[in-house]
């Protein structure tokens, strides 16, 4: 029944994963069904690596490797099983990975310049992404019926969440007054387009636009790590940006960890 790692992570795209299948993952994987899952070794692995990294990252190759593993793992599980899993404890090590972040001024530019073009939605799209630390699609599938703005929060459905779990983020002033502006426009989402009556998908190129207007280099996804930045520069415990971020595990906030660099210049002056 499962002899081709391709038919072990399509019974783990149906029974397992939610809307995210991650088929470019499974395709790159169909490399190993030359094999018989019983005949993969973890010299075959490392020999797909070799290839793959041609083209992507290790950190790429890794995740691919994760989600092959997680698959085998997932139906060993349900059916009790013992099928052979070479994609165990490798890992290839990964270029250091600094987050890029906005200071304010930047962080003003970035929406002066949406403002400058009349685009009120993609102001307020910035806005909600910076005072979330929103992944962009979970704004983007935002819809009003899980919004709680008496209670300060919403709620981004394990469907859309990147660690399929769901998650409660919170409202500051700002991001407040955003939700209560947009509520006026109607829609079935946060972000509903008025001349279709459908959801944005993308606000992709507008926003190449609006960074270019303000002389800034930056992704949509860094407005995210602006968030977490500004929480560690301001005091916040790096176990509640984890939390608010919603990490499934503290190392991945940890790459945020040294902008508290308050609290060490501290530490070091104890011994001069």
């Amino acid at each position: 029944m499962f002899n081709k790692l391709s038919q072990v992570i399509a019974y783990y795209q149906e029974y397992h994963l939610t809307k995210h299948k991650y088929q470019y993952r499974a395709d790159s994987l169909g490399y190993f069904d030359t094999y018989n899952l019983s005949d993969l070794m973890k010299r075959h692995v490392k020999e797909y690596a070799n290839i793959r990294r041609v083209d992507v990252s290790n950190a790429t190759i890794n995740r691919e490797l994760s989600f092959a593993r997680a698959a085998i793992n997932c139906v060993n599980e349900d059916y009790e099983l013992k099928i052979n899993n070479p994609f165990e404890k490798i890992k290839f090590v990964e270029a250091d990975y600094i987050p890029n972040y906005l200071n304010r001024s930047e962080y003003d530019r970035l929406l002066l310049a949406a403002l400058d073009t009349d685009n009120h939605t993609l102001y307020d799209f910035i806005v909600l992404l910076t005072m979330t630390g929103c992944r962009p699609i979970e704004i983007l599938t935002l819809q009003w019926s899980n919004v709680h703005i008496d209670k300060n929060q919403f709620i981004v459905r394990n469907a859309y969440s990147k660690s399929k779990r769901t998650m409660y983020k919170y409202l500051n002033n700002t991001a407040r007054d955003i939700l209560l502006k947009r509520r006026e426009y109607g829609g079935s989402h946060v972000f509903t387009n008025p001349a279709t009556g459908k959801r944005y998908t993308t606000f992709t190129k507008t926003f190449a636009r609006c960074k270019k207007r303000a002389g800034l280099n930056c992704t949509m996804y860094d407005l995210r790590h602006t968030y977490a930045s500004w929480l560690v520069q301001k005091g916040v415990s790096i176990y509640t940006v984890k939390d608010l971020l919603g990490h499934g595990d503290i190392e991945s906030t940890m790459r945020y960890a040294h902008l508290d660099y308050e609290q060490y210049v501290s530490a070091v002056d104890l011994i001069d």
